[in-house]
């Protein structure tokens, strides 16, 4: 038997769903049928996609890996017919923490009005790939220098790093502060997303604060906000993210973080090359601004 469209389709949806029922729904299709489809993709690849339990579906590894190309496949599908049939056909691009930051709206509005065709749309994703490598989006905004084997990037802009720090805390009518100050501070760090580790410290000879793991970027905020944290991050979560209870001071000898945009090598979305030379643009253009105001 032939692996089908069809196959593809319900696996995304169980995969998503997590239950054969909601799957269903979502597809306008019976439970039945649903589960015919799967036990005949599974037939054909000669594995077991998915657990079965009486209370949830999990996919397996080779579940999860199927089910990843299998959404990029269909979306090349249905970007494909779209532009035969003259209708948009949306770029998902997937992030963690922050898009891009103060240039989020700039970038993005510049784009939809001149690709109305290819509109972008932003998704966030609490994952280190934000959501390329599971297939949920086309193109991804990261600020990790090391990817999974499977992705690959370029740099589109530089950020300066910033300590987050509660309202009343003794450092936050600071100008500046510097690694060194913060090391007496318990830091909240994303394990899962974020990019703060201890060798952000050690590899400057400083003594590492104490590092408490935090849940995604809104958890970590309300850590911060309600006096039980600290936190390092890239100026770009200052102005996608302000939070009442929270400032944000430069800190002046932490290395600037490098924005890239990633894709899937296998699947390399068509407006990539474009998509990165905006988002370049507008990081050079102000990064002029500020040169210019400071010898101004």
């Amino acid at each position: 038997m032939e692996m089908e469209l069809r196959h593809l389709r319900v696996l995304v949806a169980v995969d998503d769903e997590r239950s054969f029922t909601a799957a269903a729904d979502r597809l306008g299709m019976s439970q039945a049928a649903v589960s015919r489809s799967l036990a005949a993709l599974e037939r054909t690849v000669g594995a077991t996609l998915m657990h079965r339990t009486t209370r949830r579906v999990e996919p397996t590894e080779p579940g999860t890996a199927l089910a990843g190309t299998a959404r990029r496949v269909l979306a090349e599908l249905d970007r494909a017919v779209a532009s035969l049939r003259g209708e948009r056909a949306v770029i998902r691009i997937g992030y963690a923490w922050a898009a891009l930051g103060a240039h989020t709206t700039s970038v993005l509005r510049a784009w939809n009005r001149a690709h109305p065709e290819d509109p972008i749309r932003l998704v966030r994703i609490n994952s280190r790939d934000a959501g390329l490598l599971d297939g949920h989006v086309d193109l991804a905004v990261v600020r990790h220098p090391v990817l999974p084997p499977d992705l690959r990037s370029e740099v589109v802009g530089r950020e300066q790093r910033v300590a987050a720090l509660p309202v009343d805390h003794p450092l936050a009518d600071r100008d500046t502060v510097s690694l060194a100050d913060l090391t007496p501070w318990e830091v909240a760090v994303d394990l899962r997303a974020g990019t703060t580790t201890a060798e952000l410290w050690e590899s400057r000879g400083i003594a590492s604060p104490r590092l408490t793991s935090s849940g995604d970027v809104e958890e970590w905020l309300d850590l911060i906000a309600a006096g039980d944290a600290i936190g390092v991050t890239s100026e770009a979560t200052a102005h996608h993210l302000p939070r009442p209870g929270v400032v944000f001071v430069p800190i002046d000898d932490a290395p600037p973080m490098e924005v890239r945009i990633a894709w899937h090598r296998n699947h390399r979305h068509p407006s990539t090359g474009r998509i990165a030379r905006a988002v370049r643009a507008a990081y050079t253009s102000a990064a002029a601004d500020e040169a210019g105001a400071a010898h101004g």
